[in-house]
C-alpha cells in the first residue's frame, strides 16, 4: 500500500492548487488563472502574495473592461500589467507570444492570467504547461478545465497548436 501510494505523489504535486488569490486557480507555484478582472479583493490579494506581473487578455467590448483602471491600479501596487487581447480560437501567433513571455520572465516572478471568464486564460497556460513545463496533455487539460476552459472551440485551437508544435 505505501508503495501505491508513493506511486500517486507524482501526480498529486500536479493538481492545480487551491489559490490564495480569489476566483484564481494556482496551475503551477506562482502562476495564477483568474476567472474575470480583478477587484478590490483580488489586487490586494496580488499584492499579499507577491505576484509581479498581470496579463490580461480581453477584448474591447467584454464585459466589466476597465484596462485603464486595472493597469493603474497594479502599477500603484508595483505589478506589471500586460493587455493583450485574445479571442476564443487563439491564432499560434498569441500562444507563441505569451509563452515567450512567460519564459522570459525573471525568476521568482509569479504570474496573474486572466480574461472575462478564465477560458482564454486557462488555454494559454494549458500549452505553456505542455510546451515549456512537460506536463503530460491530458493533466494540462485537466488543470486548465478546472482554471475555466470551456469552450471547445478554444480546446480545439489548444490541440491544434500543440499538435503542430510536436
Amino acid at each position: 500500500m505505501s508503495r501505491a501510494l508513493l506511486l500517486l505523489l507524482p501526480a498529486l504535486a500536479l493538481q492545480a492548487q487551491d489559490s490564495a488569490i480569489p476566483g484564481a486557480t494556482e496551475v503551477r507555484p506562482g502562476i495564477f488563472v483568474l476567472r474575470g478582472a480583478p477587484n478590490e479583493g483580488t489586487c490586494a490579494a496580488i499584492k499579499a502574495h507577491h505576484v509581479t506581473h498581470v496579463i490580461d487578455l480581453r477584448q474591447d467590448g467584454d464585459p466589466n473592461l476597465n484596462s485603464q483602471w486595472e493597469s493603474s491600479r497594479l502599477q500603484d501596487l508595483g505589478v506589471q500589467y500586460l493587455r493583450y487581447a485574445v479571442n476564443t480560437r487563439p491564432p499560434a501567433g498569441d500562444f507563441d507570444f505569451l509563452r515567450s513571455f512567460l519564459k522570459d520572465l525573471p525568476r521568482g516572478s509569479k504570474v496573474l492570467i486572466h480574461c472575462g471568464d478564465g477560458n482564454r486564460a486557462a488555454a494559454v497556460a494549458c500549452t505553456w504547461l505542455v510546451l515549456d513545463k512537460g506536463m503530460p496533455l491530458e493533466e494540462a487539460l485537466r488543470i486548465s478545465r478546472q482554471a475555466g476552459l470551456q469552450l471547445p472551440e478554444t480546446e480545439e485551437a489548444v490541440r491544434r497548436y500543440l499538435a503542430k508544435k510536436g
